[in-house]
């Protein structure tokens, strides 16, 4: 009646741990930049005035944090997606998520720092949204809108650091395998002889 599912393991398939860390982070980085954007703090506070202070004090920290994990988790599959062979791929993502753990509050900082450049200039969208919606509403739809493009502009910036972290953890493992072919086929040679 009913199938068992097969547990075999597809080629291209995400491993269960990594899709598992990156939707944490996904979750991580929409509630941590939803409430910063709308001060949610404040309601917290309200209900539990001693969390409601800390939540206060390490938001915008979890913002950055939270987006650079994101982005460096998306940047890591992307480049697991490139790489043919299912145990390089395995060590490279397990290796490249440890240093990219190792790297977060320094990717953070330094993606916190660019997202912080503004690319246009005065404030069309501000305007806008006063114009459309309010006063009131307006600036905190502004401010929403803010802190959704820092958080892209962080993911965007740590992107391309987890890709890097990827192709080096590729390198590493592709020359630590073709040293001990190398050193397996001279002793086979020694043997020999």
């Amino acid at each position: 009646m009913f199938r068992k599912k097969s547990r075999a393991k597809v080629p291209g398939k995400i491993p269960g741990w990594m899709r598992l860390l990156t939707d944490l982070a996904i979750f991580l980085a929409i509630v941590t930049t939803l409430s910063y954007g709308a001060g949610a703090h404040i309601a917290v506070r309200y209900l539990n005035p001693r969390f409601g202070a800390w939540w206060n004090a390490n938001e915008f920290a979890m913002v950055e944090c939270s987006g650079a994990a994101l982005g460096m988790l998306i940047g890591i599959r992307l480049g697991a997606r490139l790489v043919d062979g299912l145990s390089l791929r395995s060590k490279a993502s397990i290796a490249a998520v440890i240093a990219g753990a190792l790297t977060l509050p320094a990717v953070a900082k330094i993606g916190a720092t660019i997202a912080r450049y503004r690319f246009t200039r005065g404030a069309r969208a501000n305007g806008w949204l006063i114009d459309r919606f309010g006063y009131d509403v307006g600036m905190f739809l502004d401010k929403l809108l803010s802190a959704v493009d820092y958080s892209i502009k962080i993911v965007l910036f740590a992107l391309p650091v987890g890709m890097i972290l990827f192709g080096l953890a590729v390198v590493v493992f592709m020359s630590a395998e073709q040293e001990i072919q190398s050193s397996t086929q001279s002793g086979r040679k020694q043997y020999n002889e």
